[in-house]
């Protein structure tokens, strides 16, 4: 008799051990499970106004009437759009608009005077915890005009803040690499 109790436990505790951990993997947090469609395409629009400020930093980063301390405030700004500083963006100073890291970007077009315009903007399918945007950016230099089509993947993540004595999880989006159709 003892046995069968013993082999029972065993089994029930293998069963729930199984049981947990599918729980684990199922109940993984992503967008889509936390928020509604229309929360994601509010975040998804908010994510095109993130991507317009980045062009509209580096378009004042790169006058050369801007000024060395509103240039560090500017490269401060840039850097806190996306996941990381060193995130690698698109060449577009080069014909073959190859990925650069974003400091070097930014050494590369101080004082040139660079005007962008970005166009046909879509966003792609949500994934786990991002998605991807596609633009045409027209960039004018020297009354040079090209234009690339760009696609940056947008990072959508919780990112714990604190408020005072509180801390709070808040989902917060940021730019991550972008790269140009060749």
């Amino acid at each position: 008799m003892k046995i069968k109790e013993f082999l029972f436990l065993c089994m029930l505790c293998t069963l729930t051990s199984f049981g947990q951990n599918t729980n684990a993997t199922s109940s993984k947090v992503t967008i889509k499970n936390t928020f509604s469609f229309q929360a994601i395409k509010a975040y998804q629009e908010s994510a095109i106004f993130k991507i317009k400020d980045y062009y509209n930093y580096l378009e004042l980063y790169a006058a050369e009437s801007t000024s060395d301390t509103l240039r560090l405030q500017l490269k401060t700004a840039i850097h806190n759009l996306f996941v990381d500083e060193h995130q690698k963006v698109v060449d577009f100073t080069t014909s073959d608009n190859n990925p650069i890291a974003l400091n070097k970007l930014l050494d590369k077009i101080q004082e040139k005077n660079y005007t962008f315009n970005l166009s046909a903007i879509e966003n792609s399918i949500v994934a786990q915890d991002f998605w991807t945007t596609k633009y045409n950016l027209e960039i004018l230099e020297a009354n040079q005009r090209c234009t690339i089509e760009v696609f940056t993947k947008i990072v959508f993540k919780p990112v714990t803040k604190k408020f005072g004595t509180k801390t709070k999880e808040i989902w917060t989006l940021f730019l991550g690499e972008m790269e140009s159709e060749q």
